[in-house]
């Protein structure tokens, strides 16, 4: 043990030796470390509260829920390949009332179209609310059931006959009433979307946020009403989204399974052709949330390795120079009972000590500033603690790899020699 504070003590009086007399190539060493590091932490301190503020949302929804779209919800291009889904047919009003007809297993469905984020203008009066809305959407009756929206009191929720009629109404989210009615209640009053008035029949209860939009900003309507005063197209040929929900979580396979074969009915796909729409589950969701922070991960780990490798070459090159201004140390530590082990453990420690005081800088300022980015997008703060473990391991990794050779040579050098060093 006592052994082993030695090595720590004279590790320790090394590294201030290369504060001291190394200042310059010191920092800059310790600058590409900080960096490399601090990247890390900072784009994963990010991606984490994202994922947590996800993880809440979705723990929230309902998990035995599937979609069946026009464009693939699951797949991560990034602009390649976008012409595909743009091929396919759109889904129309028609081929959901068959789906509804014929389906057994599934519970409830919803045909839903949207803008995200809408640019629509938003005004009571003189009170005027523009893009600021999260989600505008025009869908049936089960929309806000699917999406576990819960009404407050006093509210009602679309109903058939304001789909027959087209009507002018509306469902606002609960941050949408605080902006435009802070002191009175919305329920029969009217609000205006880009100058056509609407009577607001419901507010939802406060759900949060999820990736830093709010699920509170939101209007619905009558999807009717929607198409008739905003959709460029005819309402029963206009692109659908479907959301289904099976009886159970147990039934959500065959359920999935049902729903593809009837909708290939309804297409009159023939058999041993591919699909020409998609269909994915909540889970599947999350799944590619995941996958595309994976990429983002591996992106900024490569770029961070890069840094890093070139602050480990700094390590090795500042403890090399160092050893021509501590040759006399060196032969003097010998001279009095050092061994080879011990000197090349001192300088071994002096490189781990360096790289992981870097690393430590690059952990505060990552996690700082990820912290201020998650606070601007209004997140909760959080620290990535398995990344802060592995950054610091990676320094430690980095200053045994590049401390071994310097470490090596310092260990050789002849006492003698050292001694007589002028």
């Amino acid at each position: 043990m006592n052994r082993i504070l030695n090595y720590l003590r004279d590790a320790i009086g090394g590294v201030l030796f290369y504060f001291g007399q190394t200042k310059l190539r010191t920092a800059l060493t310790l600058l590409g470390i900080t960096v490399g590091v601090s990247s890390i932490i900072a784009i994963m301190t990010v991606l984490t509260t994202f994922e947590n503020s996800a993880n809440a949302v979705v723990s929230d929804l309902k998990t035995n829920i599937f979609y069946i779209t026009k464009d693939n919800p699951t797949e991560i291009s990034f602009g390649v390949g976008g012409s595909r889904s743009r091929n396919k047919p759109p889904i129309t009003w028609s081929e959901y009332e068959q789906l509804k007809r014929s389906l057994e297993l599934t519970t409830s469905m919803a045909a839903a179209v949207s803008e995200e984020p809408s640019d629509r203008t938003i005004s009571v009066g003189k009170n005027e609310l523009k893009n600021r809305i999260t989600s505008f959407w025009g869908s049936d009756g089960d929309m806000l059931s699917l999406n576990k929206y819960e009404l407050e009191f006093g509210g009602r929720n679309l109903l058939e006959a304001d789909m027959n009629n087209s009507s002018r109404v509306a469902i606002i989210g609960s941050d949408i009433k605080d902006e435009l009615f802070p002191y009175s209640d919305p329920l029969g009053k009217e609000i205006k979307i880009d100058n056509i008035p609407f009577e607001v029949i419901g507010i939802t209860q406060p759900k949060g946020e999820m990736l830093g939009q709010s699920l509170d900003s939101m209007i619905g309507i009558p999807i009717s009403t929607y198409l008739k005063y905003f959709g460029n197209k005819g309402w029963r040929r206009t692109d659908l989204q479907l959301i289904l929900e099976s009886e159970s979580m147990a039934t959500l396979d065959a359920a999935t399974d049902e729903a593809i074969g009837v909708f290939r009915a309804i297409r009159k796909i023939p058999p041993g052709k591919d699909n020409n729409f998609y269909i994915a589950t909540s889970d599947q969701l999350m799944d590619t949330f995941g996958e595309f922070t994976g990429y983002i991960s591996i992106f900024i780990g490569l770029v961070a390795g890069i840094s890093l490798l070139v602050a480990g070459i700094g390590i090795a090159n500042i403890m090399l120079v160092s050893l021509t201004e501590r040759v006399k140390e060196i032969g003097i530590r010998k001279a009095l009972g050092a061994r080879r082990i011990d000197i090349f453990l001192q300088f071994l420690i002096e490189a781990v000590l360096i790289s992981v005081i870097g690393g430590i800088v690059g952990i505060i300022l990552g996690i700082s500033f990820g912290n201020v980015v998650a606070i601007i997008l209004e997140q909760e703060p959080t620290i990535p603690l398995n990344w802060v473990f592995y950054s610091l391991q990676i320094c430690a990794s980095m200053g045994i790899i590049f401390g071994l050779y310097p470490a090596i040579k310092a260990s050789k050098l002849n006492p003698i020699d050292s001694m007589r060093y002028e």
